[in-house]
């Protein structure tokens, strides 16, 4: 039942153990890294692999939904969480020799594991609030990795990411706040509940809008990828595995899907938009 709370403790742990322990020994560190993503690669597996396990809700504090925040495991979850751990293993595993080349190998890991903790944090989130708060954890983290090389075209592409991100967010934290002001909660079960019985009004469709903008820039679609050809090339190279992989897809699409479908409820309006902008980031943007 805890375990939802594994696949962020732990590698959120990790990422403030890691400056402690590089003081003892800077080898330790590859080891750990590479040892936590490979547990959270092997949990996940539990979730697609045993047909025993069922979908797991767990209430943070015991405190039930729609007052306390609650997490869920359910298939689309379990899935994501595979895809997002094991990439995130096999680039922690190419990031032992590669990150040799820089200096500030701790700050290294650390930021990764805050990437993969706030991946992790949107996939199992069951309420809209944190997903917004491990949305900016993963967002921060990959400012700072795109960043990380210090060139000036390094901390040029990393600073046209994070005044796009940062636009991205204010536009789903406004959504967000809208659609609080409706429904007076923030859990996406009883959001969709509520939601689910109306005809979409004006402002459903307002809200539908400011999310399909601020997770497009998320999730590079065209016309919002201005960011992305600057920060793939400026990135160190596993960095650039997580951001096509992981990040684009976990803070970007995943989000946008599970509040399009599962909350707010799909209509031809949106399928005819989403179709388009994917259309067109298939074509123009590649």
């Amino acid at each position: 039942m805890r375990s939802p709370v594994l696949f962020i403790a732990l590698p959120l742990l990790t990422a403030f153990a890691v400056p402690l322990l590089s003081r003892f020994s800077r080898r330790i560190i590859d080891g750990i890294a590479v040892g936590v993503t490979g547990l959270l690669t092997l949990g996940a597996c539990a979730f697609i692999f045993n047909p025993l396990v069922k979908p797991v809700v767990y209430p943070i504090g015991s405190w039930q939904p729609p007052f306390g925040i609650a997490w869920l495991v359910d298939p689309l979850t379990a899935f994501m969480l595979l895809v997002v751990n094991s990439i995130g293993f096999f680039v922690t595993v190419y990031s032992v020799s590669y990150i040799e080349r820089y200096t500030a190998k701790t700050k290294y890991y650390s930021l990764l594991m805050l990437m993969i903790a706030g991946l992790n944090g949107v996939i199992v989130t069951g309420d809209l609030f944190n997903l917004f708060v491990f949305l900016e954890i993963t967002a921060i983290a990959s400012y700072a990795l795109v960043a990380f090389g210090t060139e000036a075209e390094e901390v040029e592409a990393a600073f046209k990411y994070m005044v796009l991100g940062s636009i991205a967010s204010g536009f789903i934290l406004i959504g967000i706040a809208f659609l609080y002001s409706k429904a007076s909660t923030l859990n996406m079960f009883h959001l969709a509940r509520i939601l689910g019985g109306e005809i979409p009004g004006p402002l459903t469709i307002f809200v539908a809008t400011l999310f399909i903008v601020g997770f497009g820039i998320k999730s590079a679609l065209v016309p919002f990828h201005a960011w992305l050809p600057d920060a793939h090339p400026s990135a160190p190279a596993p960095i650039s595995a997580m951001l096509s992989g992981l990040v684009i897809k976990g803070i970007g699409i995943y989000a946008l899907v599970r509040i399009l479908y599962n909350v707010m409820g799909i209509n031809a309006i949106t399928s005819e938009i989403l179709m388009t902008l994917g259309g067109m980031s298939m074509l123009i943007g590649v």
